[in-house]
């Protein structure tokens, strides 16, 4: 499982291009209130896999293996 989620992958599990956003910045938002200064990077279209799960949708995400393999 990779520790980061993109927009792209967020918006391919069923989210609207601007709610996708939203959930990124937000998570952004709150690694840098941790003090990781790195996430500040407006132009940054990654987040933390678990910032998200943990606080911004409060589930697991589900990852499709690419290949279609179980």
């Amino acid at each position: 499982m990779k520790a980061t989620v993109s927009k792209s992958e967020l918006i391919a599990m069923g989210f609207k291009p601007n709610q996708a956003k939203t959930i990124l910045h937000d998570a952004r938002q709150i690694m840098v209130k941790r003090g990781k200064t790195f996430w500040s990077n407006p132009r940054l279209q990654v987040a933390p896999r678990a910032i998200i799960e943990e606080v911004v949708l409060g589930v697991p995400l589900e990852e499709d293996d690419a290949d279609g393999k179980d």
